[in-house]
């Protein structure tokens, strides 16, 4: 099977963010390092930019997973992305009181259930079709010499080089 090579474009600051999101979301379901409600915060925006991106003529780009919802829900069975309705509603409604600044349990006492949450994190993965649970679902992460990281997504390799360009690194 062949592999196919994509550089993130570095310009689009949005999609250097969402492959960063990506990332923690798949290091927290693999060794569950991660801060529960920023991994419940980075879970929602990867599931916004994933509907928001693939289905452009459908969602804004400032469309939040509420009003993604709603568009999908008001277009019914018609709408391209109406067979994850039910998903990106469990989505929502796990996440909704851990997002909010004003919710009212926002600082409660008892935590976010870790194993809850990494199912939860599972589900988004699997939505946006990067589940570890696939073989083509590689990471590599290097300190040395600068925040490098790669992975391998349905046969495409990401590579972040830190900004610097392998030919003025050699």
């Amino acid at each position: 099977m062949m592999s196919e090579i994509g550089q993130l474009e570095l310009e689009d600051p949005r999609k250097h963010r969402v492959a960063c999101e990506i990332i923690d979301l798949l290091v927290f379901y693999k060794t569950g390092v991660g801060q529960p409600r920023d991994i419940v915060t980075k879970m929602r925006s990867v599931v916004e930019t994933y509907c928001t991106f693939t289905y452009p003529g459908f969602f804004d780009s400032d469309d939040t997973l509420l009003s993604i919802i709603e568009k999908i829900r008001g277009t019914g069975e018609q709408h391209p992305a109406c067979a994850l309705l039910d998903e990106l509603d469990d989505i929502h409604n796990y996440s909704w009181d851990h997002c909010r600044d004003d919710a009212p349990n926002r600082d409660a006492a008892e935590p976010i259930d870790v194993k809850e949450l990494t199912d939860f994190v599972r589900r988004t993965l699997k939505i946006v079709k990067a589940i570890p649970d696939q073989p083509s679902v590689n990471l590599q992460f290097e300190a040395a010499g600068g925040p490098r990281w790669s992975f391998t997504l349905n046969n495409v390799l990401y590579e972040y080089n830190g900004g610097i360009d392998e030919e003025q690194n050699q």
